[in-house]
């Protein structure tokens, strides 16, 4: 436990962003105390049950701009996240920015802001996933909105923290006079996951013990993998294949609402435990991993998994029960192991108690904190 003096601001300016909404949200209820201070920028107004042991008046929301105008202003000077900032450091005797999902917006101002105070930055994905683009101007958009700040802000946090101890020792080789600290992915479980009991509409009428793939659709990910293994193997046929998760498709996906189902759309978090309840098996095949949390799910509901032999989830899943790796990349080997994972008895539950219990996620959060 840190002492009463040494407040933290925790800053989640990418709030609304895949995955970063209950990452943040469990990190700041894990650590918060009296005397830390909030900020998020969010394009869906407050979200005040996500922190129901925090008082109201140490939370900032800010509102991500609406217009395009605005919203590229803000991209490159965000003046009232700026000004809110500069207030709560200035009246709230803060020892410690924590920033936690990315902050792309903070690239033209981190160095200055560095000088007034230490700065913990998250690095999600130190190396840039492959991402396909539908035209040259998406291209550009991603590489002057994302990948540009990103690398800025790498360039120039002194103070970074990772969760994949394959990113930690790749960063360390590329920055090795900043500092460099690791904790466990924390789970992607919470409250609206665990209480939740809504149906996904596009789910009526289809069988029970399914193949399931859940998450945002992206080349990276190898879900046009999935999709081939599922094809090209009969036998797997006999269980239907969801994918549930928003993106269009970068490959040619035939779905027919009742074998092959695409829930091409956000999968709000009470739609998740009947989901993933419901699926025989878990498939992740992705083709890079830098650090994810989306194993904490499937084993929390002690779902058999297929994943792809990546560093980052041998790392975190090697020797667990209920877990098949394949070779990534090759279907065929895909396809061997989800049949595997679907004979087997096997509950990944014990996985979800030896990586992502509050208890675990708060001794190494403390850890790192205590170097500030």
């Amino acid at each position: 436990m840190r002492t009463a003096s040494r407040h933290i601001l925790f800053l989640a300016t990418e709030y609304d962003a895949p995955g970063m909404h209950p990452y943040a949200i469990n990190i700041i209820n894990s650590l918060w105390q009296p005397g830390d201070q909030v900020a998020i920028v969010t394009r869906y107004g407050v979200d005040s049950q996500a922190f129901p042991n925090i008082p109201a008046e140490c939370i900032t929301w800010i509102d991500y701009p609406a217009s395009t105008l605005q919203r590229a202003l803000f991209r490159y000077y965000p003046k009232r996240l700026n000004r809110a900032i500069r207030h709560i450091i200035d009246t709230c005797g803060i020892g410690l920015i924590y920033s936690l999902t990315g902050e792309l917006v903070l690239a033209p101002t981190i160095k200055r802001l560095q000088r007034e105070l230490p700065v913990l930055y998250t690095v999600h994905d130190a190396v840039y996933h492959d991402y396909k683009f539908s035209s040259p101007v998406e291209w550009l958009k991603d590489r002057l909105i994302i990948a540009w700040p990103q690398q800025q802000l790498f360039n120039h946090t002194v103070n970074k923290v990772t969760n994949s101890k394959e990113q930690l020792g790749y960063i360390k080789r590329r920055y090795p006079e900043h500092q460099v600290y690791y904790f466990p992915f924390p789970t992607l479980v919470n409250a609206g996951i665990t209480d939740g009991h809504k149906q996904a509409e596009e789910l009526k009428g289809v069988d029970d013990g399914y193949i399931l793939f859940f998450g945002t659709v992206h080349l990276y990910k190898g879900v046009h993998l999935l999709y081939d293994a599922y094809r090209s193997h009969p036998e797997l046929q006999k269980h239907p294949l969801v994918i549930a998760g928003k993106g269009n498709p970068y490959f040619d996906c035939e779905t027919d609402g009742k074998r092959i189902i695409h829930i091409n759309r956000f999968i709000d978090d009470s739609e998740v435990r009947d989901l993933f309840k419901r699926a025989a098996v878990v498939v992740y095949p992705y083709t890079s991993a830098t650090q994810s949390g989306v194993t904490s799910i499937a084993s929390y509901f002690g779902k058999p998994m297929v994943l792809s032999d990546l560093p980052f989830f041998k790392q975190t899943c090697q020797g667990a029960k209920g877990v098949f790796f394949f070779p990534s990349g090759d279907v065929d080997s895909l396809a061997v192991a989800i049949g595997e994972a679907l004979d087997s008895s096997a509950s990944t539950k014990g996985l979800y108690k030896r990586i992502y219990s509050p208890e675990a996620l708060c001794s190494a959060l403390d850890d790192v904190i205590a170097n500030f």
